[in-house]
C-alpha cells in the first residue's frame, strides 16, 4: 500500500502546499487531469478532514496565495507539455 495522497481540488492543492507537516512529492497526469500527491496519507487526510470541517490550523495568507499560485503555475506547465507532445521545434 503507497502512503501518497493524490488530490486535483483547487483548495487542497495549496492548502497542502503550505503544511509543514505534508511533503509535496509531485504531480501525475492522468488523461487530462493533473493530480498533485502528497505524503504521509494519514496526515494529508486529517488535514482535508479539519479543512473540509473548517477547523485547518491557521496558515499565513501570503504563503497560501504563493501556492495558489504555484498550484496554478504547474497545471498550465502541464497543460501546455500535453498540447505540445510531439511537437519538434
Amino acid at each position: 500500500m503507497q502512503d501518497i495522497f493524490e488530490t486535483k481540488d483547487k483548495q487542497i492543492v495549496p492548502f497542502l502546499l503550505v503544511q509543514p507537516e505534508v511533503k509535496f512529492l509531485g504531480t501525475k497526469l492522468s488523461g487530462s487531469i493533473v493530480y498533485f500527491q502528497f505524503s504521509p496519507l494519514g496526515k494529508c487526510q486529517q488535514l482535508v478532514n479539519d479543512f473540509s470541517s473548517r477547523r485547518a490550523p491557521l496558515v499565513q495568507p501570503k504563503d497560501l496565495l504563493d501556492a495558489v499560485e504555484t498550484f496554478r503555475d504547474r497545471i498550465f506547465e502541464m497543460k501546455d507539455k500535453r498540447r505540445n507532445y510531439g511537437i519538434s521545434t
